[in-house]
């Protein structure tokens, strides 16, 4: 189930408000199919009562001797009318539709009137000249033939039985057909609903789509952010919600830049410290007249100064404030690869001549060759590879040395750590150039991975997604 949900907050929005759109529509469906034909058949009922009433006072205002011609001139093949010393109904059944006429006629008529009752529905409609209560008047043919489709339709047959106090010994006897409605106007609400459901459909999307906008706009800012401290701040505006999310937004963003920068100027302030006692104890240490312990002293003083200027790079963050444009990487990371091979170190390259991508040339450009010289150090070659993907470039180093140790995959990333004991120049620096190095790759969006060959070695996988290329290029701007 939750893989066929909608991984969007619009999609999932407007998935709940189509559905309860289309459980409204199946509950009115519904609703009128169960009430559909007790519906036509109370207003078939309620006609045949008008009918009758509107007869009965049509008859009332002739005259008592022309009354019963009256009768007989107002039949015909639908509603046929007698006076007749017996009654065609002898009883009321207990139909829905029956009640519907009778309750209708005793408003009408006076008090102590005996109204009988009893009505046929047949959602086939009745055969053209049988009944199969023997009580439906004859239709003719040339009525058959006008309404060929008669049959077809839901029809419904009424007979009544009217005997008013001042003629007890006659009764008025009437047989009305009616049709309960045709069979195309059983789809006119589907339609109406379909229609509808379009239409709030419609709506829906629309109103959906704005009130989820901020999101999107905060995402965005988000992504700019984490590629950018120094990205444009949000707009305040819109509503007050999503004006006081932007400012709460902005304001941790600030927070972050002053962190960054007092940072920065902290530890300047203590390289500018410690440079000069460094200097002074250069000085001195040119005095001491032991070559050997001179010389230990002088490389300790380099190698305290590497550190600063290592921690200082570090901390400036060069990286995050280079500008971000469009690149060649295949063509830095080949023209890399060959001047390692100039220099005289086993470095191969192999991938596509060209592959274009959104980043920061010189920080891409120090992080791969941070990672190519770790290997051609620890491992004695480097074989980089470029498999540029649709979602993301993925380059590789893969070197023949014995690998990492599974527990200091990511220890390894921290600063000032260095699996090398030795704190030899030749073989290593401050335990920063991994940091600074995930950093600037980070800094693009992308990640960095160490993973142990199962043939030897290690490599390191780097990916840069090609997907925020739009938004490397707005945090650019």
């Amino acid at each position: 189930m939750k893989r066929l949900l909608p991984q969007s907050v619009i999609g999932r929005v407007f998935a709940a408000l189509v559905l309860v759109v289309v459980l409204i529509n199946f509950t009115s469906v519904l609703f009128y199919v169960v009430s559909h034909d007790e519906t036509a058949i109370a207003a078939a009922a309620s006609q045949a009562g008008d009918q009758i009433i509107v007869i009965k006072r049509l008859v009332e205002r002739a005259p008592v001797a022309d009354q019963p011609a009256l009768i007989d001139r107002l039949s015909s093949p639908l509603m046929s009318l007698r006076i007749t010393q017996y009654p065609i109904v002898e009883k009321s059944d207990d139909q829905f539709s029956s009640h519907v006429v009778l309750d209708k006629l005793l408003n009408e008529f006076p008090a102590g009137t005996d109204i009988r009752v009893d009505s046929r529905i047949d959602p086939r409609g009745f055969k053209s000249n049988a009944d199969p209560a023997a009580k439906r008047p004859a239709i003719p043919t040339a009525m058959i033939a006008m309404h060929g489709a008669m049959p077809a339709l839901d029809e419904a047959l009424f007979n009544i039985s009217i005997r008013t106090p001042d003629q007890p010994q006659t009764w008025f006897n009437a047989r009305v057909l009616l049709n309960l409605g045709e069979p195309i106007g059983d789809y006119a609400p589907f339609l109406w609903l379909t229609a509808l459901s379009i239409i709030i459909g419609g709506v829906a999307w629309w109103g959906v789509n704005k009130a989820t906008r901020p999101l999107s706009v905060f995402a965005a800012a988000a992504e700019r952010l984490g590629v950018d401290v120094n990205a444009e701040p949000l707009a305040e505006s819109g509503p007050s919600e999503v004006r006081r999310a932007a400012n709460a937004f902005n304001t941790m963003q600030t927070r972050i830049k002053r962190f960054i920068h007092d940072r920065t100027q902290m530890l300047a302030a203590i390289s500018h410290d410690l440079r000069t006692p460094i200097t002074r104890m250069r000085l001195r240490a040119e005095f001491v007249e032991d070559e050997l312990e001179r010389r230990k002293m002088l490389s300790d003083l380099d190698e305290m100064e590497a550190m600063i200027g290592a921690t200082l790079t570090f901390a400036r963050d060069d990286a995050a404030n280079e500008q971000a444009e469009s690149v060649d990487v295949a063509a830095i990371v080949a023209a890399l690869c060959g001047d390692e091979r100039a220099a005289g170190r086993d470095v191969t390259y192999t991938g596509p001549d060209s592959v274009g991508l959104i980043a920061r040339p010189l920080a891409l450009k120090r992080a791969i060759n941070n990672f190519v010289d770790n290997a051609v150090k620890y491992g004695r070659v480097a074989r980089v590879s470029l498999m540029p993907g649709r979602e993301e470039l993925e380059i590789c180093i893969d070197d023949d040395g014995p690998g990492i140790p599974l527990r200091e995959k990511e220890h390894v990333f921290a600063p000032f750590i260095r699996l090398e004991s030795s704190r030899s120049r030749e073989t290593g620096g401050a335990g920063l150039g991994l940091t600074i190095a995930r950093n600037a790759i980070r800094s693009m969006g992308g990640d960095v991975e160490l993973i142990n060959r199962p043939e030897g070695g290690l490599r390191v996988r780097v990916t840069l997604p090609v997907a925020q290329e739009e938004s490397l290029a707005a945090a650019a701007e």
